[in-house]
């Protein structure tokens, strides 16, 4: 009986140690990977909600390929004090393993290191990293009114300590080089001597880096014809104050009259332009039914469409009622 034993023993110690020399020299066969190079490019939006940013990743080193990302920030939408952090998942070829062993062996670009933890047998490497604060972020572009008085007029941007703007005449970029800004309106009265078709583009700088810079936005174009030329180089043009201004709060746009108050629940003419205002004074848009019609006011300005096309298909008349209806 206790020669049994002592051959099942010998059985067991045996086939332990054929296992652990099948595992040396599994791991021997098994390549290291001892740095690895990552390309991170991100597009996080102020004010965008999370889940909605925009990351890139590329890999450019050898024998691993990157397998997906994880946000590891927690919240709604992203605000100017947020930082966000991903956790990046790298998968070795077959046959090689990670064998990281100091921050240096970690090459970033577009993103800073936080950690690094091997996971699945050394196959799989989770890379920790940073993106750029969102304090150095600019948010979306806002909404761009070039006037008839020839003073072009936005939104605040969030995110943004100034503004990068050009003036266009007949699709030609007005002047050498782009104007700045700090104010949320240009004077370009003295830019506007020749009839054409103008318009203006206008972006957001960041107040903490101004390398970062916001997407442009464009204003509806504004006819000016030799008369309008002329009346906004003698200072003639109808100045804001006589005929009111676009005031906005977040995305919600109104027009406030000089006397403070301003149109509810009704249709406005500005500037050759009918726009339709809410029960609380707010410009809308996209499709409004009025005394049993239908109209359609653009998603980006605001202004009525006519004799033209709806996003959804349907062919607008001359006084803006759908054909197709």
């Amino acid at each position: 009986m206790n020669n049994w034993k002592k051959a099942a023993k010998v059985i067991l110690i045996a086939t332990t140690m054929a296992g652990m020399i099948t595992s040396l020299s599994y791991g021997a066969s098994r390549k290291k990977i001892t740095s690895v190079n990552v390309n991170i490019e991100s597009k996080v939006e102020l004010g965008t909600k999370y889940g909605d940013e925009e990351i890139e990743i590329d890999v450019r080193g050898k024998h691993y390929t990157y397998d997906y990302y994880e946000l590891e920030n927690f919240g709604f939408e992203w605000e100017e004090a947020d930082v966000p952090e991903i956790t990046i998942y790298l998968r070795a070829e077959e046959g090689y393993y990670f064998a990281l062993t100091r921050a240096a062996s970690v090459k970033l670009t577009g993103a800073t290191y936080v950690k690094a933890t091997k996971q699945d047998s050394s196959e799989t490497l989770a890379l920790r990293v940073k993106l750029p604060s969102m304090e150095e972020m600019v948010g979306e572009e806002t909404d761009v009114v070039l006037s008839e008085d020839g003073y072009a007029r936005w939104g605040e941007v969030r995110g943004a300590g100034s503004y990068e703007l050009r003036l266009y005449r007949n699709g030609i970029g007005v002047g050498a080089t782009y104007q700045n800004t700090n104010e949320l309106f240009y004077d370009f009265t003295s830019a506007m001597k020749k009839p054409g078709a103008y318009y203006v583009k206008v972006r957001g700088v960041n107040k903490r880096n101004v390398k970062n810079k916001g997407d442009w936005a464009e204003s509806p174009v504004l006819n000016v014809s030799n008369e309008m030329a002329e009346a906004i180089q003698n200072g003639t043009a109808v100045a804001p104050s006589e005929r009111g201004q676009w005031m906005n709060e977040g995305e919600q746009w109104w027009y406030q009259h000089p006397d403070g108050s301003y149109t509810q629940n009704n249709w406005e003419q500005i500037e050759n332009n009918w726009y339709f205002f809410d029960e609380f004074g707010y410009r809308k848009t996209g499709w409004i039914e009025w005394e049993g019609e239908k109209y359609y006011c653009s998603e980006e300005t605001g202004e009525m469409l006519r004799d033209t096309t709806t996003p959804d298909g349907f062919i607008l008349d001359s006084e803006g009622h759908p054909k197709n209806s």
